[in-house]
């Protein structure tokens, strides 16, 4: 099991596929190209039911690297969410400017930047679908 899943956090689970995906599934050259279109370092601040928070990492700026904790890069936006939040909108049920305006999400750093992550967790999707 990878060290990125955190029990009580479906939103791991997600993430070590970011991960997965990253790291196995995307050729050298689709990497690249996510990497070139995104060129940015998310960090994810989630809060389970419990209320307890786990921090992720996802440098999709230079290594195409995801982490459990601050990454040693810091992050270019910090989106701090609720745990069932973040599984909607990686997912594509919530939209993030709907979630952002509503407050379901926060959003501190590139607020643009985090416009790309709908990219990201599409060309995911699609790449895992294939699979």
């Amino acid at each position: 099991m990878s060290d990125i899943v955190v029990p009580g956090f479906n939103g791991s689970k997600l993430i070590a596929d970011l991960d997965k995906a990253l790291n196995e599934s995307l050729t050298a050259e689709e990497r690249a190209k996510l990497i070139k279109q995104v060129n940015g370092v998310f960090q994810f601040v989630l809060t389970n039911k419990e209320k307890k928070q786990e921090v992720f990492t996802v440098d999709i700026k230079k290594e195409g690297k995801v982490v459990r904790g601050k990454g040693a890069i810091k992050a270019d936006a910090v989106l701090s969410l609720a745990d069932d939040d973040f599984v909607a909108l990686a997912t594509g049920k919530l939209n993030g400017q709907k979630a952002y305006m509503s407050g379901k999400l926060k959003i501190k750093g590139q607020i643009m930047l985090a416009m790309k992550l709908d990219t990201v967790f599409k060309s995911i999707q699609e790449k895992q679908s294939k699979l």
